[in-house]
């Protein structure tokens, strides 16, 4: 037997229809997606998201500029750099060591010291001296100055400090209400202030927190000797961030003479002259600085008339913190 011829076995050629143009455009165009439809609450829930995107952007910019911003350190002369018209003088100094461990959103990540005129009103600084002489009239120290600490009410008097909330309790006195809301509104302001300008928002209040009144007359005690050079870390450890606000003039022809405030920095070579800052205090004006050595500074004497400051401090120590109506 011969083997079959191969074509025997070959199938039928079948003629076949050309496709259907319609059809083929349909089996090959790109599936639609199905629109959804968001409720109402899926709609909100988007927006909140983008939002808060957005806020998170913000920020983490914030903090850039923050971290990046050019320091400005002093010259021979020391001169701040305005900022904000004139009204506004920043200096950034480099931090010293901290003993203490460092707090998350609450140390400092840089340090400096910012001088701001006009932060309050010449009604909130009469309005201040007001609630600070009606207290001292229960005391008065016999040096050059007289300190009342609201959070503790020690008032000077005399050589010694006495207790003005127990004594006002006594004669059945109360601090005027009007000044006393003036005091905390203004603290709330300096805490967001120096919150906003450091990048940190867990800074806490601490003590003392007090009015000054210093004149000229001379020392009796160590503790009316306010004008040595110090370190505010060193005379009251748990400071973070100290702040002043002055609330008289400065000035031959103003409320009194002497009492500026100066910062002291080591000269630019080892040994060499120290270069002091000097700014001169006035109703209204603030000033706040890191408290670590890398802001020594010290009050000029008073040579005449009376000087009102009031300062204001935070901390990083929960042992620390301020608690109660003045927090």
């Amino acid at each position: 037997g011969r083997p079959p011829s191969p074509a025997r076995n070959m199938p039928k050629t079948v003629n076949m229809p050309p496709p259907d143009p319609k059809l083929v455009d349909k089996l090959y165009a790109p599936k639609k997606k199905k629109e959804e439809k968001l409720t109402p609450r899926q709609f909100g829930r988007r927006i909140a998201v983008c939002c808060a995107t957005i806020v998170l952007c913000l920020q983490l910019y914030r903090v850039y500029l923050k971290k990046n911003r050019p320091e400005t350190f002093p010259g021979d002369d020391m001169g701040m750099s305005p900022l904000d018209g004139g009204d506004t003088l920043e200096q950034r100094v480099k931090c010293a060591k901290r003993s203490h461990d460092q707090i998350p959103n609450c140390s400092p990540t840089f340090c400096g010291r910012v001088a701001r005129d006009y932060f309050t009103s010449r009604e909130q600084c009469q309005s201040l001296i007001e609630l600070a002489e009606y207290a001292m009239k229960f005391g008065g120290g016999s040096g050059g100055a007289t300190i009342l600490d609201f959070p503790s009410g020690a008032l000077s008097k005399g050589s010694q400090f006495i207790s003005l909330y127990q004594l006002m309790k006594q004669n059945e006195e109360q601090l005027p209400a009007e000044s006393v809301s003036v005091l905390k509104n203004v603290t709330h302001e300096v805490r967001k202030t120096i919150a906003d300008y450091f990048g940190v928002s867990q800074i806490m209040s601490t003590t003392p927190r007090f009015i000054s009144r210093m004149d000229e007359k001379p020392a009796q005690t160590m503790h009316d000797e306010y004008w040595h050079e110090h370190v505010d870390a060193d005379q009251y450890p748990g400071f973070e961030y100290t702040a002043l606000i002055y609330l008289n003039d400065q000035g031959a022809d103003a409320d009194y003479t002497g009492g500026e405030f100066s910062f002291v920095d080591p000269g630019p070579e080892k040994g060499g002259e120290e270069r002091v800052m000097t700014l001169q205090p006035k109703c209204g004006k603030l000033v706040f600085f890191t408290s670590g050595s890398e802001n020594v500074h010290h009050v000029h004497k008073v040579e005449h008339g009376r000087r009102y400051a009031l300062t204001i401090a935070f901390t990083c120590d929960k042992s620390k913190e301020l608690k109660g109506d003045y927090a």
